[in-house]
């Protein structure tokens, strides 16, 4: 099967300069250093609280490592609101995803918001010169196209970036579909609200998947929506007995998905954070055993794609890591069924 390595019923608590590395910032009188932090803290940093689904991706690393051209193929541009639109982008707006050294997107029920980095190959003078000639007009330090315009890019674009904003010390660009949308991101950017990364659950998922290219955060209502089994008699009956084998499963707080690709092959993790490191331990035992054999929910086993290499609590996150198939699975969409990262 691999090199399962199962760190069964540990504890691993975690170091407090970890949550703290994460979500620091760096201020200097006035002026904003540049962001040593990783690419996940920074991207979750520049959220607001109120987000409930988060995909982050590292264009930075996926440009290195693959190529822009090659990640809609290795399923590395699955959590991107922009990669699709990259080539009209390009000419329309001077940058797009090629230009990013990350791209976030969180979900909300007021709205999306779109947080981006834009390396330092893109002048921000050059971005707002293009956005003028593209029909936005600024108010209050937001560009907003109308309806005419957003007729002209079409409703995928005008849906993320009806209403764009800067933030040249921090090199962001900060876009909605509103300009409700918009002015919600900028209060943890801007004014030191609360941004999603300050959720406690959050930020300890974020300490265990740092270092990936894309990166699905899901709090636990929707998470346990998105990896729900068929409404199947018989795909019930299966899981009832597998579960019932294995132990009890417990509803996560939130849950997180999260891919590397070093360009020769991938590995994925499944990380669910509980109210407590005891529960976390009992659940790597628990979903761990549910990792191997039949992929109930799903045709064959979940070895055809998934070869699971370690279980493990790390303080209250449990933490399942795979070998990924890419041409054989693919998981950031967040959506079908996987029993092992499931609720009851």
């Amino acid at each position: 099967m691999g090199r399962l390595r199962v760190v069964a019923g540990s504890v691993i608590v975690p170091l407090l300069v970890v949550s703290v590395a994460l979500s620091a910032a760096w201020w200097g009188g006035a002026r904003v250093t540049a962001d040593a932090r990783a690419p996940l803290a920074s991207a979750l940093d520049a959220l607001p609280a109120s987000v409930e689904v988060a995909g982050v991706t590292d264009w930075s690393s996926i440009r290195e490592q693959v190529g822009v051209e090659d990640a809609t193929l290795r399923d590395l541009a699955t959590r991107s609101v922009l990669a699709s639109s990259a080539d009209e982008m390009a000419g329309a707006y001077g940058w797009s995803v090629g230009d990013l050294d990350w791209e976030a997107y969180g979900q909300s029920a007021a709205g999306g918001t779109l947080v981006a980095r834009l390396s330092r190959s893109v002048s921000f003078d050059q971005v707002e010169k293009q956005l003028r000639a593209l029909g936005y007009r600024r108010t209050d330090g937001l560009w907003e196209l109308d309806a005419s315009g957003r007729a002209r890019i079409g409703p995928e674009l005008a849906a993320v970036l009806g209403v764009v904003t800067t933030v040249p010390r921090r090199r962001l660009i900060v876009a909605g579909a509103e300009v409700g949308d918009v002015r919600r991101a900028l209060a943890p950017i801007r004014h030191g609200a609360r941004s999603l990364l300050d959720r406690r659950p959050v930020a300890d998922l974020a300490a265990q998947l740092t270092g990936a290219d894309v990166v699905l955060l899901q709090g636990g209502a929707t998470a346990c929506a998105a990896s729900a089994l068929p409404d199947d008699p018989d795909v019930a009956a299966q899981a009832a007995a597998a579960v019932a084998s294995a132990g009890r499963l417990v509803r996560p707080v939130w849950a997180g998905r999260a891919v590397s690709d070093d360009g020769s092959g991938q590995q994925i993790r499944f990380a669910t954070a509980y109210s407590s490191p005891v529960v976390a331990a009992d659940q790597a035992d628990v979903r761990g055993a549910l990792a191997t054999g039949p992929f109930i929910g799903r045709t064959g086993q979940v070895e055809d794609s998934l070869d699971l290499t370690s279980a493990s609590a790390v303080g209250a996150v449990t933490v399942l890591s795979f070998d990924l198939d890419p041409d054989r699975g693919a998981y950031l969409s967040g959506e079908g069924p996987v029993l092992f990262a499931s609720c009851p």
